[in-house]
């Protein structure tokens, strides 16, 4: 007895069958469920692997001895020369033979239920291979508790070789716990449990290689909004960073409520008509001003989409302020539409017109305007100067394309989209989190109107990010619905240039999308700049989508098929499985949420009708509602205090 619990010690005598790799820790397909040997033992059990190496000479010369002692014609001797024989085979072939000793030390309140778990663990053991000793021929049941401890077996003592068994080491490496469960990193910046119950811990921001940024991936209904509630509540507890979120449909407003409860700044803004919200594109032409003529230059373009593939630092890198304005430019000019595309002619007359767009708003000491690039576009178009040589400034076919570029860019200047986009910009309130609502952009027709803000919003973070880039404070700027905003052909490529800058800018693009169908090729090198993938569990047929943007061994896709969501209990679903990739390392989790922010990350129809009842009936606000609907989730899990 040891605290008050009775202990017992359970050796196993032989295996009678070979274990294969991760007999005792690895997880293994039983029937519907997966599982290793150690779940299905007895609460409390304790597995003890002793193995004593030995040189195989004297192992060897043990073997002759114990043959040339077999004498005479009996069986027992002739079996025994005969197992002699194979031995010594074995170890001609390079097969080393260890002794040791596996032993489980078994715990419970009284000696009836020690009885009971003894008897399931001997169940248990021998249907995978491991015989147990027979109770009642185990005379010193004492001892063999105490040799099973750690550094307690003296082999010298044991001459008779009765504690130890023979076997080969691959059979021994087979029952080691070498396989088991992850842990994480031991950083609690987001935590989440093993399938052994035990917690999983890893930090994004302080366990990287390269960078922070991460994708969250999970198709509809794998708990993905709840999910991204834990981890920005955690990074925020943990680190504090300044929160940028970017959704549609307020369906974080109960987030943004519960942050401000707990002292933190919250700027909610939201693009709709009459808002007065603006979003400058061109924030950053100033920056122009000591731009090269080799940029200017079409001949030395590269393509739009093109992306430096070197990931490594390098101080002297700098922002590609050109190539970002023209993205922009080139979705007001082509509305997004994905078959319109621009030569590389029209590209070169077009980044002219930004130069000279950004030149003029510099003189006169204000923001560059969509308007302004429209003005110039048509200045191009009906000048009649010449150059040096004598001959046309323009030829007569950029005259007419500079044309319908300003009759397209009139579209941005009028309207809801003038508002938005065609005014200058103004220094947002500082706060710990801002919560961007699109929800007016996001209906149908409005694809490249939403491409735009994305990228003014990004821009608006950059500026942020520059201006604080010597303090410790971190920047997460996080996009809700990521395959509606960013799977634009001219998005990807931006953010994929702006994401490697925010590297050093302590900046982090973290995306969450449900749907990885609808991103085109063009935008592997954006999501290649995630170090951290995270995907919750999905069909195969996803698995392939995650594999067209990602390498995968075999063992991540089957590590990714494996993740499963628990059945409901009381109709909640009990957890939900997912794998999360990084460079370094790769682990399976399951995601609990606790009932508060189950709660706030609810989206679904039905869900919201429920908080606007409770609202109603208790007349409170919609925090307060939800706390409500966290009470009683404990209550149904019971959990509840």
């Amino acid at each position: 007895w040891f605290d008050n619990m009775a202990h017992r010690a359970v050796p196993v005598e032989r295996l009678t069958s070979a274990p294969g790799p991760g007999c005792l820790t690895g997880e293994k397909p039983r029937g519907e469920h997966i599982n290793a040997l150690m779940d299905m033992m007895p609460p409390g059990t304790l597995a003890c692997l002793t193995l004593m190496v030995q040189p195989q000479n004297v192992l060897e010369e043990e073997f002759k001895q114990q043959g040339k002692k077999s004498l005479g014609d009996n069986l027992d001797s002739e079996m025994a020369r005969e197992q002699v024989g194979e031995a010594l085979e074995w170890l001609k072939q390079k097969h080393k033979l260890y002794r040791g000793a596996l032993t489980f030390i078994i715990r419970a309140p009284d000696m009836s239920t020690l009885d009971r778990y003894q008897l399931s663990l001997s169940t248990t053991l021998m249907n995978d291979g491991l015989q147990p000793v027979n109770p009642e021929h185990e005379l010193t049941p004492l001892n063999t508790l105490l040799r099973a401890l750690p550094m307690c077996f003296n082999p010298e003592m044991d001459t008779n070789r009765w504690y130890t068994w023979l076997t080969f080491v691959q059979h021994f490496a087979g029952v080691a716990p070498i396989y088991g469960r992850s842990t994480g990193t031991g950083h609690p910046g987001l935590t989440f449990f093993n399938r052994g119950g035990e917690l999983l811990n890893f930090d994004p921001i302080k366990d990287r290689i390269q960078s922070a940024h991460k994708l969250l991936f999970g198709p509809t209904g794998a708990g993905k909004s709840a999910t991204l509630t834990v981890e920005l509540c955690q990074q925020m507890a943990i680190h504090r960073p300044r929160l940028f979120l970017v959704e549609s449909g307020n369906s974080f407003g109960p987030l943004a409520d519960y942050y401000s409860s707990l002292g933190l700044t919250v700027n909610k803004v939201s693009i709709k008509p009459g808002k007065g919200t603006c979003l400058p594109v061109f924030a950053d032409a100033h920056l122009l001003r000591d731009i090269s003529d080799e940029a200017l230059d079409e001949s030395q373009l590269r393509d739009i989409d093109d992306v430096d593939d070197d990931e490594e630092d390098d101080d002297e890198e700098k922002r590609d302020i050109l190539g970002e304005m023209e993205i922009a430019a080139v979705l007001m000019v082509t509305g997004g539409d994905r078959d319109e595309k621009l030569s590389r002619a029209d590209r070169g007359l077009l980044r002219k017109a930004l130069k000279m767009a950004a030149d003029m708003a510099y003189d006169e000491n204000r923001q560059m305007l969509p308007e302004d690039l429209k003005t110039v576009l048509e200045s191009i178009s009906t000048d009649k100067s010449l150059n040096d040589k004598g001959s046309s400034r323009w030829h007569p076919k950029m005259q007419s394309r500079a044309s319908e570029m300003a009759l397209a860019l009139e579209l941005m200047t009028e309207g809801f989209e003038g508002e938005l986009f065609n005014r200058e910009g103004e220094a947002w309130p500082e706060a710990d989190v801002t919560i961007v609502d699109l929800g007016y952009l996001a209906r149908e027709g409005y694809e490249s109107q939403m491409a735009l803000a994305v990228i003014s919003l990004a821009n608006t973070v950059n500026h942020i990010a520059e201006r604080d880039q010597h303090d410790d404070r971190d920047i997460v700027f996080t996009i809700d619905e990521a395959h509606v905003v960013t799977a634009n052909p001219l998005v990807s490529p931006y953010f994929a240039k702006i994401s490697k800058m925010w590297r050093k800018l302590g900046t982090w693009l973290w995306l969450a999308t449900q749907n990885l169908k609808d991103y085109p090729d063009t935008a592997e090198k954006m999501l290649n700049m995630a170090e951290w993938w995270i995907c919750l569990t999905m069909p195969p047929d996803e698995i392939e989508q995650i594999a067209r943007f990602r390498s995968l061994t075999e063992e991540q896709k089957a590590m990714l098929a494996s993740a499963r969501k628990g059945e409901k209990k009381n109709g909640i679903p009990c957890y939900t499985e997912g794998v999360v990739l990084a460079r370094n390392w790769n682990a399976l989790f399951r995601s609990v949420p606790p009932s508060l922010y189950l709660a706030l990350g609810m989206t679904e129809k039905d869900e919201k009708a429920q908080r606007r009842k409770l609202m109603k009936t208790h007349q409170c606000s919609e925090l307060e509602a939800v706390f409500m609907v966290a009470r009683n989730l404990d209550e149904r899990r019971g959990v509840s205090v």
